[in-house]
C-alpha cells in the first residue's frame, strides 16, 4: 500500500449531495460515481489503493474503506472512498465489508507491510497481518499465487529497467539505491509505475538495515 491523501470531493458529487440530502451511495447515479472514481484514481497516481497495480476508470470500482453496511452515515463521504482494482479474489472484492484496522489513509500502511523480492508480503504487526488476509494480498503462495507472481514479475521488470538484475539489488550502494528510490516514487504524467510502491518498500527495508 501507499498512503493516500484525500483532496476536495468532485463538484458533481457535491452538487448531487446538496440536491439529495437524504440519499445514500446506492442512490448515486453512474456519472457521479465515475467522477468519484476518476478523482480517486488521480489522487492514487493511477494505482489500486490496496495492491498498487495500475487501474483506470473502466477497470476499478469505488471502495468504501469504512464499509457501507457498518458505517451507513459515511457512504457519500469522499474522504472514505478509494479506487480499488477489479481483482475478484483480492482487494475490495475479496474484503467485502470486513473491518480494516490498517488502511491506506494511514502512513503506517507503508511500514507495517513488508514486501519481499519473491512477491510475498508479510505483516509486521497484528493489524497488518489481518489487513493482508482480509484483502488477500499474498502472504502465502497458496493464498494468491496470481497476484504474487504478477507483483514479482513487475518488480523484476522495474529493477531490470534500471540496469540491474533482481539478484544484484542488494549489492548496490546506498547512494544508488537512494536515487532509485527517488525515481520510483516520482510520478510521470500523474502516474506511478505499477507496483513501484512495492519495490520502494523493499529498498527502504535495505536502507534502514544496520
Amino acid at each position: 500500500m501507499r498512503k493516500i491523501t484525500k483532496g476536495i470531493e468532485p463538484a458533481l458529487l457535491t452538487q448531487w449531495k446538496r440536491a439529495n440530502k437524504t440519499s445514500t451511495y446506492k442512490d448515486l447515479p453512474a456519472e457521479e460515481r465515475q467522477s468519484v472514481r476518476a478523482a480517486c484514481i488521480t489522487e492514487q497516481l493511477g494505482l489500486c489503493a490496496y495492491c498498487c497495480q495500475s487501474i483506470n476508470v473502466k477497470a476499478a470500482h469505488n471502495e468504501h474503506v469504512a464499509a457501507q453496511d457498518r458505517f451507513p452515515a459515511r457512504t457519500l463521504d469522499f474522504t472514505n472512498i478509494v479506487a480499488s482494482c477489479e481483482g475478484p479474489k483480492h482487494c475490495g472484492h475479496q474484503r467485502k465489508t470486513r473491518l480494516l484496522n490498517l488502511t491506506p489513509f494511514m502512513s503506517e500502511c507503508e511500514t507495517e507491510l513488508k514486501f519481499q523480492i519473491s512477491g510475498l508480503v508479510v505483516g509486521k504487526t497484528r493489524r497488518a497481518e489481518e489487513t493482508i488476509e482480509a484483502l488477500n494480498l499474498g502472504h502465502t503462495e497458496e493464498s494468491n499465487r496470481g497476484l504474487i507472481e504478477k507483483r514479482k514479475r513487475m518488480v523484476d521488470d522495474l529493477i531490470f529497467t534500471k540496469g540491474m538484475k533482481p539478484t544484484e539489488l542488494f549489492l548496490e550502494d546506498e547512494e544508488l539505491l537512494g536515487l532509485l528510490l527517488e525515481e520510483l516514487d516520482k510520478p510521470e504524467d500523474g502516474q506511478l509505475q505499477p507496483f513501484s510502491p512495492v519495490l520502494v518498500n523493499v529498498i527502504r527495508q535495505y536502507l534502514v538495515t544496520p
